[in-house]
């Protein structure tokens, strides 16, 4: 007896080791964990939510539930509102799982779509389910259907506690507002014809109908919880093509309408509160072109809000997602394109929307290869950002799940250079030294070629329409070393010696001017040519070095004229990608480059960084050109300035060397100049600098075999 209870001690010991050592391996698990999800290194990791099928899948919603789970949904069927057998779905992540449950069903009424689901935790923690049945299969009868549960968190559908209705009940004011309000939005150019209705006659019309302004209002986003547990539910018309709030004060049990968020066609509204209390609602653009963010504020929790107007933030006609993050900074997720859903882009501010700094893609794709879109996003209690949302691939639908954290917003473009995503190392200044000009004249030509022939640079690029192109081209087919790309060209600058259109002038009257030559400065361009005819014009001057037998190994923009305009920097970016040529796109992302080119007058807006964002192509950290000087010696010096300025990372540096000639200086007044840049880069006080500097070179060939070695 005395032994077994000796050996039943030891025993008891040992599972207290065991224990205690358990204890300790957990411990310290949730520190490392903890320091995981805390530190600043990027973190990234994506789902589908079920197997891609050939339903129609769309519009999810996601929450986290109290245990740590994650609860997610949406519709599926064979269609949308006119398909009855349309249900909402539902699956289930369990906390610490890889995997998400089988699909189960939520919400189906019988014989009728039931579309655009959405979840939400009250302050009680209990479970809501919004969503619309269509009646008639029309979005503009739509019904407001919603489920609160206490009881989610075991195996599949929730057990419901209660189903009721929600009408929203807008009132007479509803016509009020939506009359007042149009007539204070500023439409220089509506878009209705002169013998049709005036579109806010129309709509304040309808406002007037208690039947129509009661039914139809249909819910996308997750509302906004005050911190005093109120609750502003976001809601839509596509009959009015405006929004408004259903508000509650008592955990979603009652409902009331407030004024509607009017304007042509502002709908979708995803919400944020600034810390001065101002409710901020972004919309989607359902109006006409462009296709802009709308945006609104209200000052009174979201009661009463101002006229919806534009932004400068794309948008295709597709929901978009918000949320404040513990942090403060805002997030925003969205197709940040004015036509298709093949990009889906999620933004950061660090100053509540006042600028959105960094930005990365969720998905970034060319438009016939899918698309993704009406996002929902959510901050779960690890800080995590997740993001789920509708991915159609050529009839391969699913509703995908990722999550990150803000270093993975943040992980391009401000953490390493162009340069250094090329392979180039960090800290380095990479110049890619470039003639312009070349085919404009025989005296461009020459110094070019001199260069090349000796080694000292190989980039130019030709333009086209003039009239030694074609005696450049070929010779650049003769010397393959030489790096010579497609000088775009859309100005004739010149007063005597000027040059045409490629492109018939019937199919391109607006860059013609009066002589029938090109217009002589950028804004002649920009207030006559539309981007069609720019378009057209560019791709001509491609095709034609591409019939004359020389890929071009880039194209850049004579005079900046594709800079002038967001229309021509689609136009530009997309040709690039269209012919797989880099264009000379400028990363704008740092505040300082974008900062430097408002001052020199291009338009640099929010929409126009985002284009070079999603740009897929390489981009410059910066782009300069060689100053002028008042003698050689000057000039030298000058540009040593400029390079010591410049900061690490790959810059762009042009110029126009010429040899001097009597005819050289009847077509420029810049002749000298353009003397002193064929000498420049051959003078070994140059070369000197250079080397005792430590500058790195590069050119577009070079370029673009980094980069598809970096694809690989």
């Amino acid at each position: 007896m005395k032994h077994f209870q000796k050996n039943n001690n030891h025993t008891r010991a040992m599972k207290q080791t065991v224990l205690l050592f358990a204890i300790c391996l957990l411990l310290i698990h949730n520190v490392l964990f903890a320091a995981a999800k805390k530190t600043d290194k990027p973190v990234f990791h994506a789902e589908s939510i079920f197997p891609v099928q050939a339903q129609h899948v769309h519009s999810s919603s996601i929450v986290e539930l109290p245990n740590g789970d994650m609860l997610s949904c949406w519709f599926q069927g064979s269609g949308e509102r006119h398909a009855n057998d349309v249900q909402i779905k539902g699956a289930r992540l369990k906390k610490g799982a890889s995997e998400w449950s089988t699909p189960f069903t939520l919400a189906d009424t019988p014989d009728h779509p039931d579309c655009n689901p959405t979840l939400f935790m009250d302050r009680q923690n209990r479970l809501h389910l919004v969503w619309i049945v269509v009646v008639g299969n029309s979005w503009e009868a739509s019904v407001l259907k919603t489920k609160i549960s206490s009881n989610y968190q075991n195996e599949g559908a929730p057990a419901w506690d209660k189903q009721d209705i929600i009408l929203p009940n807008p009132g007479e004011i509803f016509a009020e507002v939506v009359e007042k309000k149009l007539n204070e939005i500023d439409v220089p150019d509506r878009a209705w014809a002169e013998y049709a209705p005036p579109y806010e006659k129309q709509i304040s019309e309808a406002a007037k109908d208690p039947r129509k302004r009661e039914l139809g209002w249909m819910t996308r986003i997750q509302p906004l919880i005050l911190p005093s547990g109120k609750i502003l539910l976001p809601l839509y018309s596509d009959g009015y093509n405006v929004s408004l709030l259903a508000i509650s004060e008592d955990d979603g049990n009652t409902w009331k309408a407030s004024e509607p968020i009017v304007g042509r066609g502002n709908i979708q509204p995803a919400l944020l509160q600034k810390t001065d209390g101002t409710i901020v609602a972004y919309m989607r653009d359902s109006g006409d072109a462009p296709g802009r963010v709308f945006k609104s504020t209200s000052k009174d929790e979201g009661y009463s809000w101002e006229p919806a107007l534009k932004i400068d933030i794309p948008n295709p006609g597709s929901s978009l997602a918000a949320i404040t993050l513990t942090c403060g900074h805002w997030v925003m997720v969205y197709n940040n394109t004015e036509k298709g859903r093949h990009r889906l882009a999620v933004s950061l501010s660090d100053d509540e929307g006042k600028s959105w700094k960094w930005t990365n893609y969720l998905e970034n794709e060319t438009p016939e290869k899918g698309g993704f879109s009406y996002p929902n996003v959510i901050q779960t209690k690890d800080g995590l950002i997740h993001v789920s949302y509708s991915s159609h691939r050529q009839g391969d639908n699913t509703i995908k799940h990722v999550s990150f954290n803000e270093a993975w917003i943040k992980e391009t473009p401000q953490d390493m250079s162009n340069a250094e995503k090329l392979g180039f190392p960090k800290g380095k200044k990479v110049l890619l030294l470039h003639c312009d000009d070349a085919g404009m004249c025989e005296e461009a030509n020459k110094a070019i070629q001199e260069y090349a022939n000796k080694g000292f640079i190989h980039s130019a690029a030709v333009m086209m329409p003039c009239p030694q192109a074609k005696e450049m081209v070929e010779w650049a087919k003769k010397n393959p070393k030489a790096d010579i790309g497609v000088h775009l060209t859309l100005t004739s600058e010149w007063e005597t010696y000027r040059w045409a259109p490629l492109t018939d002038p019937k199919q391109v009257p607006g860059l013609i001017d009066p002589e029938g030559k090109f217009w002589h400065e950028v804004p002649g361009v920009v207030m006559h040519a539309s981007s069609q005819e720019v378009e057209t014009e560019i791709r001509a001057q491609i095709d034609k070095m591409l019939a004359l037998g020389h890929t071009p190994s880039h194209i850049d923009t004579h005079m900046g004229t594709l800079y002038g305009s967001i229309d021509y920097v689609k136009v530009f970016l997309e040709t690039a990608e269209a012919y797989n040529i880099p264009a000379n796109a400028i990363d704008l992302s740092n505040p300082e480059v974008a900062e430097h080119y408002k001052k020199a007058g291009y338009p640099i807006t929010n929409e126009v960084v985002e284009i070079l964002n999603a740009y897929k192509l390489p981009k410059l950290d910066n782009f300069t050109s060689v100053p002028s000087g008042k003698t050689y010696e000057q000039k030298r010096n000058n540009f040593f300035e400029l390079v010591k300025s410049l900061g690490p990372g790959l810059t762009e540096i042009i110029f126009h060397p010429s040899v001097e000639t009597e005819n050289l200086k009847t077509i420029t007044n810049s002749w000298q100049q353009r003397v002193w840049e064929a000498e420049m880069f051959s003078d070994p006080v140059v070369l000197e600098f250079f080397k005792n500097n430590g500058i790195l070179f590069t050119d577009w060939g070079d370029i673009m075999k980094r980069f598809n070695s970096k694809k690989k």
